[in-house]
């Protein structure tokens, strides 16, 4: 946690995202010779236990980020942007990985999807930092983020899915059949158990409001790998609920919204995930890394070029510039989140190989790295032409 936290100031300071910093700390720190002689089998496990934890409530984190309302804010360019952005750089990824790589269909499928996701996090403090986070532009990559969120929302529990029929939990139609139940299951917790949940917890203390999110977390998350959909789908779920119980409707109290979000927060970005991070690091072999840099290479070009021309051509086609479709190409191009945990889950799994895994990682340390970089560099050249509201 030391380690990680002063490469991740480091990282800060140079003004690169904190988890490049966490996943250079898990690499460092997992060559064989350091590895060896500082943690023992009961500590790496240890720390494997608490990443995983860290996923599942980065997933419910995300879930409660999803604003199904901003989708009424440029829906049409917005949905534009990010059906170019998700798609060319899916496509590509799976095209590429497939009949060039000859990889197996299910771990192109989770590449593609890998390199399509994004992390809009970052993009939001560039914009808040140059105070333009209310011009054309911040709202356009604003409202693509909520609509990519759906769109990956959708995408990663069918990736999710394959993954586990990959590891031997059912037939396809078994899937599709325990999804059903589950979207059921789903509904009824929302109009039922959910309320009854947060209602018995609040009112109380913010800790207590806290226990009952967790505790729905993990209803949740323990009914879909129940089904064969892993803990992970019903942690994202369980956030899209309750921020739509908690936003919308006769159960509405966006304090209790902002609390839980804040705590969940915390506790996830202050320890978990960090750890996380770090245990990706561990698994990633750079001599995999260099001795397969075709591949490396492939996704990385893959990741930068296809989310930047796909959000370019997503502005033009909707009477944009291409000023503004490079910006917002970069906005929303930094990875760091999603992309890592459907590698582990995959790897895990047994989808991917440790050079497959190791390129995917690498790829997300050189876009998230390079991203933020160019983004600046953008907003600072065009920093007038920004200030033009919509």
């Amino acid at each position: 946690i030391l380690v990680a936290y002063f490469l991740g100031e480091l990282c800060k300071i140079i003004r690169v995202p904190r988890v490049v910093g966490h996943l250079l700390t898990g690499i460092i720190l997992g060559i064989p010779l350091l590895k060896n002689y500082l943690f023992t089998q009961e500590s790496l496990d240890l720390i494997s236990l608490l990443a995983d934890l860290g996923i599942m409530l980065l997933f419910f984190f995300i879930g409660l980020g999803i604003n199904l309302k901003e989708f009424k804010i440029n829906l049409k360019e917005s949905s534009l942007v990010s059906i170019f952005n998700t798609l060319i750089p899916l496509s590509l990824g799976f095209l590429v990985s497939y009949y060039i790589f000859n990889i197996n269909l299910v771990a192109s499928t989770v590449i593609g999807l890998a390199l399509a996701v994004s992390s809009q996090i970052i993009s939001l403090d560039i914009l808040d930092e140059f105070g333009i986070i209310k011009t054309r532009v911040g709202q356009l990559i604003i409202t693509s983020g909520a609509v990519d969120d759906v769109f990956e929302l959708i995408l990663i529990s069918i990736i999710l899915a394959l993954i586990n029929v990959a590891g031997n939990y059912g037939s396809v139609l078994q899937i599709i059949g325990n999804i059903s139940i589950f979207i059921v299951a789903l509904i009824l917790f929302k109009l039922i158990v959910f309320p009854y949940i947060l209602k018995l917890f609040e009112g109380r203390t913010a800790t207590s409001l806290f226990s009952g999110a967790l505790i729905i977390a993990f209803l949740t998350a323990v009914l879909s790998d129940f089904l064969g959909l892993g803990i992970f789908v019903g942690a994202l779920f369980a956030g899209v609920v309750i921020r739509q119980i908690l936003l919308t409707g006769k159960h509405r109290k966006p304090w209790e919204e902002h609390s839980i979000t804040h705590s969940i927060h915390i506790v996830s970005f202050g320890l978990l995930v960090p750890l996380f991070f770090v245990s990706v690091g561990f698994n990633t072999n750079l001599n995999l890394i260099f001795s397969n840099f075709s591949l490396s290479l492939s996704f990385i070009l893959i990741a930068l070029i296809g989310t930047v021309l796909g959000s370019v051509l997503g502005v033009i086609i909707s009477k944009g510039s291409f000023k503004e479709g490079l910006i917002v190409g970069f906005g929303v191009t930094p990875k760091g989140d999603t992309e890592l945990v459907l590698a582990t889950l995959a790897l895990t799994a047994g989808v991917f190989t440790n050079a497959i895994f190791s390129s995917i990682i690498f790829m997300a340390m050189v876009t998230t790295f390079i991203s933020p970089i160019v983004f600046r560099l953008l907003i600072k050249k065009y920093k007038y032409y920004l200030n033009v509201r919509h």
